[in-house]
């Protein structure tokens, strides 16, 4: 077997929230707001409820082949060779978005804290490191996940109170002045960060009670809603609707906070532990992209992959946008679509009801 470590239910609670939360601190709530503007809260709500469909297809989909991960029921649903031509589109895609997750976190630490460092530095080392932990094993990974995890939350919690002398609550109104299809518009950004819970069928069958897969997908929506949800209503509480103008919305949220000139200022401290969250991010998804190429190639060990993987995600990191703005440009205008209508949701449901239809036909046998 490739993996054989286990996971437990609240290690895969952590790193689903990981998964899906660590790049939406930076732009999410700007590309929220300049949809649908103070009523940008609402569509995060609205993102979080769109995305359950998306968490309980994922889960269903498993326990139909119950052992197996996605790029490995692929050919149970439609074959050998249609099923690895989509495992191969999958892996391309998870491709695709981790080198764009390296690519914004690069831009991130150089755009706002190591000014004049080359990016391929900067993408090189986390890179790294992910491969170190990669190497590990899937356990190392969650338990160090899980480790660090209450400060990632630890550090939103802290931020939400420290601003909330900066805070005003009529800046988050009027209410459902944007109107049904503005707020519809504004959550698709975020649904398309809920529909990565795809990726978490890849992790599934190494879970130590695969059975609690659906209860897991419920506890990181509760988890996943309130920090979108509050991520929003801070930022617009603090800024108004100058938040859609902002690259980086949470960070300038923390550039305001100054209590009695004895805490003033405390970004670099939160932003190192946020950029650390976006680490297990890229690393996890990484790890899938070796463990999924590996099953697709029938190799024994994962782990050989795991340096050139390393390499094609360094080089496509540097090139997969040409500046910081046309990044977030793609994520608010064309990801939603490219995400959601294939891999999140529309393969996603052919393929269940292929399953159910084969499973139908193998009962009346």
């Amino acid at each position: 077997m490739l993996e054989g470590g286990k996971i437990d239910t609240w290690q895969a609670v952590f790193l689903n929230v990981i998964m899906v939360s660590a790049t939406a601190l930076l732009g999410a709530p700007a590309i929220m707001v300049a949809q649908a503007g103070q009523d940008g809260w609402l569509s995060a709500l609205l993102a979080t409820m769109l995305g359950l469909p998306i968490a309980w297809i994922t889960v269903k989909l498993s326990s139909l082949y119950p052992g197996q991960t996605l790029i490995q029921y692929l050919d149970d649903i439609l074959g050998r060779w249609p099923g690895k031509a989509l495992g191969l589109l999958y892996l391309l895609y998870f491709t695709h978005i981790t080198s764009i997750m390296v690519r914004e976190y690069g831009s991130f630490l150089v755009d706002v804290f190591l000014i004049g460092t080359p990016i391929t530095v900067v993408n090189a080392m986390g890179l790294i490191i992910s491969a170190y932990i990669i190497k590990l094993g899937l356990e190392v990974l969650a338990r160090s996940n899980q480790l660090f995890f209450p400060w990632v939350i630890g550090s939103l919690v802290l931020t939400f109170l420290l601003v909330i002398p900066e805070m005003d609550l009529a800046r988050v109104q009027p209410v459902l002045e944007a109107g049904g299809l503005q707020i519809f518009k504004g959550s698709l950004a975020p649904l398309a960060w809920y529909g990565e819970i795809i990726a978490f069928a890849m992790v599934i069958p190494f879970l130590a009670k695969p059975g609690e897969a659906g209860k897991i997908v419920i506890l990181t929506f509760i988890i996943l809603g309130l920090i979108f949800f509050l991520l929003v209503v801070v930022g617009l509480a603090v800024f108004g609707p100058g938040l859609a103008n902002m690259n980086y919305p949470i960070l300038n949220v923390t550039r305001v906070i100054s209590l009695s000139r004895v805490i003033e200022r405390p970004e670099p401290l939160i932003m190192t532990v946020w950029v650390t969250g976006g680490l297990f991010k890229v690393t996890f998804f990484y790890y899938i992209i070796v463990l999924g190429s590996a099953q697709l190639l029938q190799l024994k060990s994962y782990r050989p992959l795991v340096l050139p993987v390393g390499a094609i995600l360094a080089a496509l990191s540097l090139n997969v946008s040409a500046s910081t703005l046309q990044m977030f440009s793609f994520l608010a205008h064309y990801w939603p679509f490219y995400a959601l209508f294939t891999f999140e949701f529309g393969f996603p449901v052919a393929l269940l009801g292929i399953a159910l239809i084969k499973n139908r036909g193998n009962k009346s046998k």
